[in-house]
């Protein structure tokens, strides 16, 4: 007789190996809903290049943002499309989360809609008097009770520069 016990399909599947890392956020993308970590030390030599963290991780942590830059301690585990998090141990707070908690109000700025395409989920805002456009995602638009919004109209928003450069944050209904 074997001391070996059968798996029954109700059982839960066994753990997967994690890797524990310590390194910073590369970058995040809260509209995508992920963004990586670029790894400074490991508990595994075989973990090479980026960890991918999904914004369910963040949520999970009490967050969902990630400040570029920030120190994070995390456990990942190597996944069919490569590395990603799996657990939030310890991460530097995002600088948004901190002015909140302080009452600083949030600095809103007055834009205009370059376009916007609703099929495609996104569009591109400019400063008055600058060029450069600023990419604004839907979900931003709609949580602001933006639900179609026409070029050349001026809407008021948070803007941060990230990895891939000036998004909106956060919008607001105009005063």
């Amino acid at each position: 007789m074997s001391n070996s016990v059968a798996r029954s399909e109700s059982d839960p599947p066994a753990a997967e190996p994690v890797v524990r890392v310590i390194g910073r956020v590369k970058w995040f993308d809260s509209a995508k809903g992920y963004g990586f970590i670029v790894a400074e030390s490991t508990s595994d030599a075989a973990l090479t290049g980026d960890v991918m963290i999904h914004i369910s991780c963040l949520r999970d942590y009490g967050e969902t943002f990630a400040d570029e830059g920030a120190k994070i301690v995390c456990d990942a585990a190597r996944r069919q499309r490569g590395w990603q998090t799996v657990h939030i141990i310890e991460m530097e707070r995002p600088r948004a989360s901190l002015a909140r908690e302080r009452g600083d109000p949030p600095a809103f700025e007055e834009v205009t809609l370059k376009w916007f395409n609703r099929a495609r989920g996104y569009g591109f805002v400019r400063r008055s008097g600058d060029e450069a456009d600023i990419f604004v995602h839907a979900v931003a638009l709609r949580k602001a009770g933006y639900e179609d919004v026409e070029p050349g109209a001026l809407i008021e928003v948070v803007i941060e520069s990230g990895a891939k450069g000036d998004h909106v944050l956060s919008v607001r209904t105009k005063r």
